[in-house]
């Protein structure tokens, strides 16, 4: 009688909390107590499905209304699982997300437990409802993503298994395992592979190191991957380009320590030939931009700074790199540090002083703010009082920038 009554007492209570506003959705039991939880799930030998959500969280909400709602989703989740809720900032969900803090990546979250309370599948962010339906489905069937995690630990590699556990991690939003599962597996085939689709499919769009053989084998033979594996040509070269400019990038970029001061560049030649070498074969847009950024990085390497401000100025004005004056400013910065040439610092004073006035015309909210850099320029050629001046104004507008922004952290709480 006691284990009849215990059941009809949840049978009411989901009835009465979520029974008339589910409709043919999953009928959720909200906010009840974890060890109640447990007991039911362990009364109808069946799994847990929690909702870890929270109050101001869009996915949630859209979650919640969409997907949750959905005739097919509560078929399926009604049959099996036992479903509950529970805003994890708010009564019992406060220890609950205490209790599986490790398992909780983000909001949503959502939870496959079994009746002793365990973890054995998760999912997080918004999924749509198919999606849903077989993220949960394979957990159930032993699918789930801690099974896979065994079996790949234990040495299992077939390319079927790593799509199935793949899957899992994508429904988790572990991108990094995702990616560090895929290059491990890129870097025991032979780059000829790349041909297949299936592998192709799987491995494409990690292809973005411009130092690994996949990424040299793709710019060399991008004509007949095309016509094999059949890829979105324009996709593909973007994200060989944008993987190739991170790469000048790291390479040329001046870098400054915690005091700003700027560090001094580094010679990396064989980086920058195997750079030029993908860049010259490859033929992709924003190729010029990447060789003029690899020819000022070398002349600041040589010291030749009058070279410098004429590349500069030419690259400029047929914007090669960009619209954005950064590249300036961190120059000018560079050469208070290791330039001795009084000339070249004055043509770069007069440069940047240009750029501040345009900044300080403008009408955009978002405005840059060169007068820590006309300070240090200032304070190079002996121009004492200047360069106090302009650092006061610097120090002045970045305060007003940090106050703004603490402003909008307090009205976005």
């Amino acid at each position: 009688m006691k284990k009849i009554g215990f059941i009809v007492q949840f049978l009411c209570l989901a009835l009465f909390s979520f029974g008339q506003s589910a409709g043919d959705g999953i009928r959720f039991i909200e906010g009840e107590k974890w060890e109640n939880v447990l007991k039911m799930a362990q009364e109808q030998d069946k799994y847990i499905f929690m909702d870890c959500y929270t109050s101001w969280c869009g996915p949630c909400k859209a979650l919640a209304k969409d997907i949750f709602t959905r005739k097919d989703v509560g078929d399926f989740f009604n049959a099996n699982f036992i479903n509950v809720k529970y805003d994890m900032e708010k009564g019992v969900g406060k220890d609950l997300y205490k209790q599986y803090k490790s398992n909780i990546i983000g909001f949503p979250t959502l939870l496959l437990i079994n009746k002793e309370g365990k973890v054995m599948h998760q999912m997080a962010g918004f999924q749509e409802a198919d999606v849903l339906i077989a993220g949960m489905k394979a957990g159930k069937e032993g699918k789930s993503l801690f099974a896979c995690r065994d079996r790949y630990e234990a040495g299992e590699r077939d390319l079927a298994f790593l799509k199935e556990y793949v899957a899992a991690l994508e429904g988790a939003f572990l991108k990094d395992d995702i990616e560090k599962i895929v290059l491990d597996y890129m870097n025991t085939i032979p780059v000829e592979k790349l041909q297949e689709k299936e592998i192709w499919d799987f491995v494409g769009a990690f292809i973005k190191n411009p130092y690994s053989p996949q990424f040299d084998y793709v710019i060399f033979n991008i004509d007949r991957l095309a016509h094999k594996v059949k890829f979105d040509r324009y996709n593909v070269e973007r994200q060989l380009s944008w993987a190739l400019e991170k790469a000048v990038d790291r390479v040329v970029e001046i870098k400054f320590d915690e005091n700003g001061v700027p560090l001094r560049l580094v010679a990396e030649q064989g980086k920058i030939d195997t750079l030029l070498r993908l860049i010259d074969r490859g033929n992709l847009k924003r190729a010029e931009t990447y060789r003029a950024k690899i020819k000022i990085y070398e002349l600041e390497l040589a010291q030749k700074w009058n070279e410098v401000y004429e590349s500069q100025m030419m690259y400029r004005d047929i914007k090669a790199l960009g619209y954005s004056d950064r590249d300036l400013d961190e120059t000018a910065r560079y050469l208070v540090a290791y330039c001795q040439d009084k000339g070249i610092i004055e043509k770069y004073l007069v440069l940047i002083e240009g750029l501040q006035k345009e900044e300080d015309k403008g009408s955009a909210k978002l405005k840059s703010n060169y007068y820590g850099t006309l300070s240090v320029l200032h304070a190079k050629l002996g121009n004492n009082a200047k360069a106090k001046e302009f650092k006061k104004m610097d120090e002045k507008i970045r305060a007003e920038k940090a106050k703004e922004f603490e402003s909008f952290l307090k009205k976005s709480e």
